[in-house]
């Protein structure tokens, strides 16, 4: 007899989507971008600028479902119209709209970052939310980063620009609870072991709304070039609340990884990106620890298979996550130019600044899955593209899919 049922389901998500403005006075452009009335199916969106970058704002998008097709549909044609409206008011008053990092005539590039808002039910969820991205960021970083797009220069080799100029970043430390009764002693530990006085500085962070909903900031990605990236992000972190919440529905939590690794496999990500080596510790053999290096790719790849299943169960056309898998799965096959949205800007860049700054606006107005990266590809290298799609899309429909599972209990 089925006396009860336990369904993981998805959660609200909040993003906020950067990008900058060159040719004009800031303070102009956020006068003009207070009189323009956005809105996502019918929520309210702000431009806001970014204190102590001049040129750099963001859009911000208040927590809504993304937990099915159709609602990221919906969600993401609304920001594709925003952000086209934003692109026309800021021609009207002299500027340019471009993704961070890219460079237009005289006017030096603007380094930035998307950070996504994820809620949760509870500081426990939290908690396990904040610990496994934790031991995910090095790979989040480089399957994220972009570098200088400029024209008449060679591509930026550096996996995160931005990250690499930051000052406000630091790297993520293990939270042994988030709990409001707890958590003011971890924060004390932090700033006596590891000199963090803010958590609100650390690439994953936990945070309360206003009204007092528990949430975890994500605040290491670089700010995509396309609004099909931003999307593919936004699912891939979707996917890894899905699974933290049912390690807690488990009754489980995830592991200490050492400190002192993951900011080295940071700083590689941070200085090649899919291109660095991260440090792996195996005791599996002796039981003591070593270290051995595996490539960057392999570790995407590695996170993108331990959320396989819920990207079934938020009912992933696998064309949404193209922009995450091409970089990592085309060199296999012999693929290695124009595989990522920066090997996309630099093919834009050395067609001249028109055509750079013409595709970068119609790549943030673009709301299909995949965008112009996916597009590309399938016209260049369209029987290698459709291998990798084809592959993830048989792991994603695969048959184990434990959205809802029910528990017999004996009466």
């Amino acid at each position: 007899m089925l006396v009860s049922l336990t369904r993981v389901g998805a959660t609200k998500q909040g993003i906020e989507k950067a990008f900058t403005v060159l040719g004009a006075d800031p303070a102009t452009m956020a006068r003009a971008f207070e009189s323009v009335s956005l809105d996502v199916r019918g929520t309210p969106l702000g431009v806001v600028p970014v204190s102590g970058s001049p040129g750099l704002f963001t859009l911000r998008v208040p927590p809504v479902w993304l937990g099915t097709r159709r609602g990221r549909d919906e969600v993401f044609s609304g920001l594709a119209a925003a952000l086209a409206e934003l692109c026309r008011v800021t021609a009207r008053t002299g500027g340019v709209l471009v993704p961070p990092g890219v460079a237009v005539g005289d006017h030096r590039a603007v380094f930035g970052g998307d950070v996504h808002m994820i809620e949760v039910l509870s500081p426990v969820e939290q908690e396990v939310l904040c610990n496994l991205l934790r031991g995910w960021v090095p790979a989040l970083i480089a399957v994220a980063g972009h570098g200088l797009t400029s024209v008449g220069r060679s591509p930026d080799r550096t996996g995160s620009r931005w990250l690499a100029t930051s000052n406000s970043h630091l790297a993520t430390r293990f939270l042994a609870s988030t709990t409001p009764e707890h958590l003011e002693r971890v924060k004390a530990e932090l700033r006596r072991r590891d000199g963090v006085a803010r958590l609100d500085r650390m690439d994953v962070a936990p945070g309360v709304r206003a009204d007092g909903t528990p949430v975890v900031l994500v605040r290491c990605l670089d700010a995509a070039a396309t609004l099909a990236g931003t999307r593919a992000a936004a699912l891939l972190l979707s996917a890894l609340a899905l699974h933290a919440r049912r390690l807690v529905r488990d009754g489980r939590r995830t592991g200490h990884a050492p400190q002192r690794m993951l900011e080295e496999n940071r700083a590689r990500a941070i200085a090649d990106g899919l291109r660095a080596r991260f440090a792996v510790e195996d005791s599996r053999a002796t039981g003591r620890r070593n270290r051995h290096r595996r490539a960057a790719r392999d570790a995407v790849r590695d996170l993108l298979r331990e959320v396989v299943v819920e990207f079934g169960n938020l009912e992933t056309d696998v064309a949404e996550i193209a922009p995450l898998l091409m970089g990592v799965d085309l060199p296999g096959l012999g693929v290695r130019a124009e595989i990522s949205e920066r090997g996309l800007l630099a093919r834009w860049a050395v067609s001249g600044e028109e055509t750079l700054v013409s595709e970068c606006r119609r790549a943030l107005g673009d709301a299909t899955p995949g965008g112009p990266l996916l597009a590309h590809l399938n016209a260049e290298v369209p029987g290698r593209t459709s291998v990798v799609l084809g592959s993830w899309r048989e792991r994603i429909e695969g048959p184990a899919k434990p959205l809802r599972r029910s528990r017999q209990e004996a009466r």
